[in-house]
This record gives C-alpha cells, sequence and structure tokens, in this order.
C-alpha cells in the first residue's frame, strides 16, 4: 500500500492523505496483511527530493512477500512512480494498482510530452486495475483498453454523538478545505459582506496563498484556522449549509462534501469538473456557476426554516446509499482479490 499518510505538523491535512487514511484504516479493521510506504515519509524541505527513492527501496524489501502493489497518488505519482512500479511489478510477478487522487488526470497527462504520454499508454493504463474517482473520467477512458473500475470518495459514518438530529436552521454556513484563490474564497468573502450580521459564515483550512493573511486579519471573525481530521465532523455539526465555491483544476469528488451529507449538512457548490455527479441540484443541495457572487448569495438565501429539513435529509440518505467507506472500499478490495483468483 503505497500513498500519503495525514502530517498535522506538515501540513500534509487535505483529501488525498484523508482518503488514503480511510483506505489504509479499513484494511486495518478488517485484517488484510499489508504493508504501508509513505509517499511523503520527508514532507518538507529539499529532503523531498528523495522521497521516489525511499519508496522504490522500500518496495523492493516488501516485493518478495507481496502479491500486489497498490499506488495511492497524485500527478507527481503518476509521471515517475507508475512506470518504475509497474515494470518492478511485472518483473517480479505482482499485480499493479494505480489510483489517482481527484479529477484531472486527464488534464495534466494531456499536456505530456510524447515520450511521457508513451509511458502513461504503456504503464498505467495497462495497470490490472486502475481505479477512477469519477464518471467523468470513467468515460473518457472507456475506449482505452485499460481495466477501469470506479472508486469514489467515501468517508466512515459518523458515530451517534455527533449526528445532527433534528433542529432549527440558523442560517449558519462553513467552507472547509484549502485557502486559495481558485477555492472561490474571493466570492465567499464577498457573499459574507453583502448578507450581512444576520448570517454566520465561517472559512476553516490552511493558507495556501499567503495574500489572505492580511485579508483574514480585516476579517477576524470570519477565519477560524485550520481543522485538523479528527475535528471536522464534530465542528461541521454546528453549522447547517457547507458552502464550496470551487474552480479548482485538481477537483474530482470533494472528500468535504461526503462528509457534510454524513451529516446531514446540504452543500452549495458549482458546476465544476464532477461536482455536479454528487450534489443532486435542488435536493442535496444548490449549484452554481463557478466565480459568481450574485448566485452564491442567490443560493444562501433560498435555505429557511421551510425547506431546510428536507434538504438535510435528503444529504443524509445520499451519503448512506453511496458513499459510506465500508461499501466503497470493500467493493475495491473485493476487485483485488478476484484480480488475484484469476
Amino acid at each position: 500500500m503505497i500513498g500519503p499518510v495525514t502530517n498535522v505538523e506538515a501540513g500534509l491535512i487535505g483529501g488525498a492523505t484523508i482518503s488514503f487514511g480511510h483506505l489504509t484504516d479499513y484494511l486495518k479493521d478488517t485484517g488484510e496483511d499489508f504493508k504501508l510506504i509513505n509517499t511523503q515519509r520527508i514532507p518538507t524541505g529539499p529532503g523531498r527530493l528523495l522521497n521516489p527513492f525511499y519508496i522504490i527501496l522500500k518496495v523492493l524489501t516488501c516485493i518478495f512477500w507481496a502479491d500486489v502493489i497498490f499506488l495511492n497518488s497524485s500527478r507527481g505519482g503518476t509521471k515517475y512512480l507508475v512506470p518504475i512500479l509497474y515494470l518492478l511489478a511485472k518483473i517480479f510477478n505482482l499485480k499493479f494498482v494505480f489510483r489517482p487522487f481527484g479529477g484531472d488526470i486527464k488534464d495534466y497527462t494531456a499536456k505530456y510530452n510524447r515520450w511521457q504520454k508513451w509511458l502513461f499508454k504503456n504503464t498505467a493504463l495497462k495497470a490490472d486495475i486502475f481505479f477512477l474517482q469519477t464518471k467523468e473520467l470513467m468515460a473518457y477512458y472507456a475506449d482505452s483498453n485499460a481495466n477501469t473500475i470506479q472508486f469514489s470518495t467515501s468517508r466512515r459514518k459518523p458515530i451517534e454523538n455527533v449526528l445532527r438530529g433534528d433542529r432549527p436552521y440558523h442560517r449558519r454556513f462553513v467552507y472547509l478545505g484549502f485557502i486559495n484563490k481558485a477555492k472561490g474564497i474571493d466570492h465567499l468573502l464577498a457573499a459574507a459582506k453583502e448578507l450581512g450580521k444576520d448570517y454566520d459564515v465561517h472559512i476553516y483550512g490552511p493558507i495556501k496563498d499567503k495574500g489572505y493573511e492580511a485579508i483574514f486579519k480585516a476579517h477576524p471573525k470570519i477565519y477560524q484556522g485550520p481543522l485538523y481530521r479528527n475535528r471536522v465532523l464534530s465542528t461541521l455539526r454546528f453549522y447547517d449549509v457547507l458552502v464550496l465555491p470551487t474552480h479548482y483544476r485538481g477537483e474530482g469528488y470533494p472528500g468535504v462534501i461526503i462528509e457534510a451529507y454524513s451529516l446531514g449538512l446540504p452543500v452549495i457548490s458549482t458546476r465544476w469538473k464532477a461536482i455536479p455527479e454528487i450534489l443532486k441540484d435542488g435536493e442535496t443541495g444548490l449549484l452554481i456557476d463557478p466565480k459568481s457572487t450574485d448566485q452564491l448569495v442567490a443560493a444562501m438565501k433560498h435555505f429557511n426554516k421551510n425547506n431546510y429539513l428536507e434538504y438535510s435529509e435528503n444529504a443524509m440518505d445520499y451519503f448512506d446509499h453511496n458513499f459510506e467507506v465500508n461499501q466503497v472500499t470493500k467493493q475495491a478490495i473485493t476487485a483485488i482479490k478476484n484480480l488475484l483468483k484469476k
């Protein structure tokens, strides 16, 4: 099992590390036999350049024990690790499984040079299983002859003491994620200003674009700082609606949407990438156009005490039937086991 492990001190707390953590937690809980290799063993500084060498060395130490090499990675791993690990798998007669995070693999691989495209076609697309996050990607690679299987973002069902229950709507809106321009933070700040004191709007997450540090000093009640994995659900439960006005290029199925659904929070997000696949407009939340402050304000005003409960119940029901981690991960692991039986 190769992938990024959450590291709070180094700021590695994003969706990829959380999704990989849920996968490895499931394997531990079900007693599966695996060895874990952290792709971010050296998380910061110039030493990060040594991570690929560490990964390959660790793989070589495990290779006579293993049946499967399972790589979970983002764009860097797609370019550099996939060809090497695919080759090692073939040399040592192992299965190679690849799961790219996010929804933009088709976009960044389209910019590869001719040699890189050849490598991608003859390694990643020839993986024994090529897990993809979204329906959009499944359709895109349908004619590639790759063995594609959808592996959606998933989350654990909250324990009873953090579930929301039926409670009144209080105009409390929350954003959780990286703080940068591509996540639509400017539009959310403008919407909060227009809505005024009758609405509570809070922003959580690590600041990636440094300019926001000065902006948040002028809005001290809006920015609440970073929020780590063990506090996500216990914090989200105090809000009514999640707001994600993103136009970030790497967006797939944002984990925070799934987390919001698990608590019964409806979601306002954008018609962007694969998000419309998991946000049922008018049922589990509202879709708006990217970069539209006016539509964001209108969507936030749409929720009221009369319609909120139905949205909330729809969101929780949608989670239960589509995104519960044990259901989703069991299907993926079963696919790998069936591969080994063959």
